[in-house]
């Protein structure tokens, strides 16, 4: 049962116009007329503000261990924890996870 089905439906006691002598049905016919209009221009805002963004690669510097003046291999100062000194930009390669194999047992 729609909205404007209410106002057709027959009643016991008449239903009274407002002060500008519209019907309720109507009222109601006006109310969904805007409804409709405002959903049909947030669609059309929505359209008009669809962004697409192009694809793009991030470049990453090969990693590599810093090396000292004499040419051997710097070490990581612990009382720094956020940088790693031993690696060239900072930051060390995340370690690889060893999988684990299972044993199979003998019966």
């Amino acid at each position: 049962m729609g909205l404007l089905d209410w106002f057709r439906r027959k009643r016991k006691r008449p239903i009274v116009a407002d002060k500008e002598g519209k019907s309720p049905y109507d009222q109601a016919k006006k109310i969904i007329q805007k409804q409709k209009i405002v959903k049909e221009m947030i669609k059309k805002a929505e359209k008009e503000s669809e962004v697409f963004l192009e694809k793009f690669e991030v470049e990453t510097a090969p990693l590599k261990r810093a090396r000292t003046t004499k040419g051997r291999y710097k070490g990581d100062d612990k009382s720094t924890t956020d940088v790693n000194e031993a690696w060239v930009g900072g930051k060390a390669p995340h370690k690889p996870i060893a999988k684990k194999t299972q044993v199979k047992k003998k019966k």
